[in-house]
């Protein structure tokens, strides 16, 4: 467990400097914070691409994909 925590630790500190914070102020609150948010937002990210290409959501019958999925299926089918 102490290997993981030193670990997590680590990469945390790498990403803090990533993000332009040396630690020379003795704090690293605002790094996390810093750090926080960027996961988040990659997370939010990867879930709303997901989520959209999964379920796309669009349901207006003008959309080009219709005419090109009902025309070319039924001229081919005929």
């Amino acid at each position: 467990m102490e290997t993981l925590l030193f670990y997590v630790d680590y990469y945390v500190a790498s990403f803090i400097a990533l993000c332009g914070f040396d630690g020379s102020d003795g704090s690293d609150t605002l790094g996390w914070i810093v750090v926080a948010i960027a996961l988040i937002t990659v997370i939010w990210a990867f879930y709303v691409g997901i989520a959209r290409a999964i379920w796309p959501g669009e349901t207006d019958t003008s959309h080009i994909k219709y005419h090109i999925l009902t025309d070319e299926d039924s001229n081919r089918a005929h």
